[in-house]
């Protein structure tokens, strides 16, 4: 692939089902409001990544990390003229939890930065990154995002609750029925007097709360959940008209318009 450009790449680590990885160059083209079920975590190797979140503003410069907590809606847009090249993992968050339990002993944390400078880390990313993408033992490719992502938890995670990012937990609150409702229906229609109904709450209050809760609006988050087990399938070698059905979306255009606002890419893009 040029490296010249605006070009990227996702595809799933060849050492391990739980860690997605993408490459690429953007100069013009920007993220629509989004969020991620993994943790994200990147190094910026060329220009400056510019990131609208709840907080405000964020300019990440190259030779500094991003870090984005699983569920943080953000966007993604190039903070200088020439745009940002960059390097993204993805991690399950059941790996995260189970190297937090075994390193820090708590299986609760989160990131309080986005722009992480760490000059050291920045370099053993990198060289991790790269190495997956010329992998051919299966152990080492993941022995290596194994100590990677144990060195991000030691370095720059917090224990404990977050307080202003990600969403709530308390099963009682509304929105989180509604939420509940989009998950176990996500492949299929639901109306906003559905998830009133089991919301127990009126529409007007439920979108607001929702948006609140969750950094998005009841029908942007489906959206969004949609196009990640959308991402997923196709990481396993399923043609994109194939996984467009299977996921809930109208047709394979569709499917490609989506991915490419939130991931970057378009399906043939997303390959195992």
């Amino acid at each position: 692939m040029a490296e010249e450009g605006e070009h990227a790449r996702l595809w799933a680590a060849p050492g391990s089902a739980q860690v997605e990885l993408l490459s690429a160059r953007f100069e013009r083209f920007a993220f629509d409001r989004h969020s991620h079920e993994q943790l994200s975590v990147g190094v910026i190797e060329e220009g400056a990544e510019g990131l609208h979140l709840a907080g405000g503003k964020v300019v990440v410069p190259a030779g500094q990390l991003v870090i984005l907590n699983p569920g943080q809606v953000h966007t993604g847009f190039a903070a200088e003229e020439s745009g940002w090249r960059y390097r993204m993992f993805y991690f399950d968050t059941a790996m995260v939890d189970e190297l937090a339990a075994e390193h820090l002993g708590v299986r609760d944390v989160w990131f309080a930065r986005t722009a992480v400078p760490d000059p050291d880390l920045f370099a053993g990313l990198r060289r991790v990154h790269r190495a997956q993408e010329r992998a051919s033992d299966p152990l080492t490719a993941e022995s290596l995002l194994l100590g990677a992502l144990t060195t991000v938890l030691r370095r720059h995670a917090s224990t404990g609750r977050a307080v202003t990012t990600g969403p709530r937990r308390d099963p009682r609150r509304g929105p989180d029925l509604a939420r509940q409702l989009l998950h176990d229906r996500w492949t299929e229609p639901v109306t906003v007097a559905e998830l009133s109904a089991a919301s127990g709450m009126p529409r007007a209050t439920l979108i607001a709360a929702f948006r609140q809760a969750y950094g998005l609006p009841p029908h942007a988050y489906l959206l969004r959940l949609r196009a990640n087990r959308a991402r997923r399938l196709l990481l396993t070698g399923r043609r994109p008209a194939e996984v467009a059905a299977a996921t809930g979306f109208a047709d394979q255009a569709h499917l490609t318009r989506v991915c490419k606002r939130y991931f970057g890419v378009t399906p043939g893009a997303i390959r195992p």
